[in-house]
């Protein structure tokens, strides 16, 4: 578990703080997981006590939009992150933006943005909040 947790994890969900993930995409992640976890043991969950991967990604993206909700305003990565494109997006790009992404994830764990932007100014309240 320890190579999991150190190796086989962080390669897995290296940049997923950005991601916006579809259900097919989820599913396969999930069946790559589970792939290797197998391999380590048979029933596997309950018995390593290991949050499946897309719950960690959550947690991940949660922890990063808190981060930018810290940033002061004229910082460039905040600058970026703020920034829109406007008119008719192209062709193949996903329907769902990352701001929708995290917005689901509130909707889950039942907190409005509004509530979840006050608590992401004291890190501790939101790690609390990121780790539950």
């Amino acid at each position: 578990m320890r190579i999991y947790k150190a190796v086989y994890r962080p390669i897995l969900t290296y940049g997923c703080e950005s991601w916006v993930l579809n259900k097919k995409e989820k599913v396969r992640i999930r069946a790559m997981e589970m792939k290797y976890l197998r391999k380590v043991k048979g029933d596997i969950r309950r018995e390593l006590e290991i949050q499946p991967i897309t719950e960690y990604i959550e947690k991940r993206q949660l922890e990063w939009w808190g981060h930018l909700m810290r940033l002061p305003n004229n910082t460039p990565t905040r600058k970026i992150w703020e920034a829109r494109s406007y008119g008719k997006r192209k062709r193949g790009r996903p329907e769902e933006t990352w701001d929708d992404t995290i917005k689901k994830i509130m909707e889950k764990k039942k907190v409005t943005i509004k509530r979840a932007k006050e608590m992401a100014r004291d890190r501790k309240t939101w790690r609390k909040f990121t780790s539950s």
